[in-house]
């Protein structure tokens, strides 16, 4: 009778030992401890010493003490052991801050290790641009100065492209971006793209990108009307006509264009005041100004000056004609 009494307390020891026997163990490869985590993550583990179906679990605890979890189940194969995934994903208004994740592992009839706590931190806000130049759409001639400021708490780097290419000393781990981009091995003047991409430890990604347009030519400046040979009546307006060449129409406007009347001492006399500015033909455009008639303001000759400025800081020639006036 004791021995029948007996033989299921031995099976119950004997189930028990095997189930020692088997423990299963996972071990978590990514994230690391300290590790930054943006909006999507992935958590991978290995297991060994499986038998069926595993259950895994992240367990994710905020910075205010509110949890979430994620899931999975993998199968192991014929030696025991499964590796997988878990995707860990966070809102763009999740608490950004230190957060812990609790891995566990369960499965029918076997035991599994216990997987310290990771810490790590949560950031889900890309790094910002407070300060950017050049402005995009403008114009250079040489050396372009790109500089930006940036603001992160936990930025991992910078890098500055042009035309998507990279540049010396395009790269930096700084807030502040100042970058010279010298382009004077360009053979011919062009559109430069330049992009500025900025990441965090979290891997969110910003990317800024300005347009400026690569213009080494100088203007070229007429004064069509009136000439040397033109004798303008007094008491009447004086009307000037000036035709400015350039790269292209947009690379010259109206506060580029310049042109005044002095007397042939060189003494300012009044400035032309612009009418319109008009494209004539491809790059060219026309500018038309007037002098106002006033008593005794122009001498019986007197000079036209015309000075122009390009967007890139191109200086044309300046353009001069004596006009005879008077009866």
């Amino acid at each position: 009778m004791r021995t029948i009494l007996l033989r299921p307390l031995l099976a119950l020891f004997a189930t028990a030992l095997a189930a020692l026997g088997s423990a299963g163990t996972i071990t978590v490869t990514s994230p690391t401890a300290n590790a930054f985590l943006g909006t999507g993550n992935t958590l991978s583990f290995n297991i060994s010493d499986a038998s069926v179906e595993v259950k895994v679990t992240a367990l994710v605890t905020n910075p205010s003490g509110a949890t979430s979890t994620f899931q999975t189940t993998v199968s192991p194969g014929t030696d025991g052991k499964v590796s997988g995934t878990i995707g860990l994903t966070f809102g763009n208004a999740s608490p950004e801050g230190p957060y812990s994740i609790k891995v566990t592992a369960t499965e029918v009839g076997n035991a599994y290790n216990d997987v310290p706590a990771i810490p790590v931190n949560v950031d889900v806000v890309a790094p910002k641009f407070i300060e950017l130049s050049p402005v995009s759409g403008s114009f250079t001639k040489g050396i372009v100065r790109i500089r930006a400021s940036l603001q992160e708490t936990s930025l991992k780097d910078w890098r500055v492209k042009v035309n998507d290419q990279d540049i010396p000393n395009g790269t930096g781990e700084g807030n502040d971006v100042s970058v010279d981009y010298d382009p004077a091995n360009l053979s011919s003047d062009q559109a430069l793209s330049i992009s500025i991409v900025a990441t965090d430890q979290a891997n969110n990604r910003t990317t800024k990108t300005i347009s400026v347009t690569l213009d080494r030519v100088k203007p070229t400046v007429q004064i069509v009307y009136p000439t040397s040979s033109t004798k303008i009546s007094s008491k009447q307006d004086v009307t000037v006509l000036v035709d400015v060449t350039d790269a292209s129409v947009s690379s010259l406007d109206r506060t580029g264009i310049d042109v005044i009347a002095k007397r042939t001492d060189g003494v300012y006399i009044a400035r032309v005041t612009l009418v319109s500015l008009k494209s004539t033909n491809g790059a060219t455009q026309r500018w038309t100004g007037r002098i106002r008639y006033v008593k005794g303001l122009l001498p019986s000759r007197f000079v036209l000056s015309a000075s122009v400025i390009d967007k890139a800081g191109n200086v044309a020639t300046l353009q001069e004609v004596t006009v005879r006036y008077g009866n």
